[in-house]
């Protein structure tokens, strides 16, 4: 089942910057608006992920399906901000 989470890209330290080639962060949300223990995580090597960021922007939802099979979110398309 697809669901909504929210990708958190990391901040170089020493410039303030939005750092592309670090790992990033999933954070999963249900409708709810409740966490979901267990299922974020940190990711890395997803160029297609970090692809669909704009320029200087550090957080976007994507649409993702959970993989009990990998331990893992499948990360998709970038959801439009409403």
């Amino acid at each position: 089942m697809k669901e909504i989470v929210l990708v958190r890209l990391a901040i170089d330290p020493q410039t303030g910057a939005v750092d592309l080639v670090a790992p990033f962060v999933v954070i999963p949300w249900r409708r709810e608006l409740q966490p979901m223990p267990g299922r974020g995580g940190i990711y890395e090597k997803e160029p297609g992920v970090i692809e669909q960021f704009r320029p200087g922007e550090r957080e976007a939802q994507f649409e993702a399906e959970w993989s009990t099979q990998e331990g893992g979110w499948k990360l998709g398309k970038r959801v439009v901000d409403a």
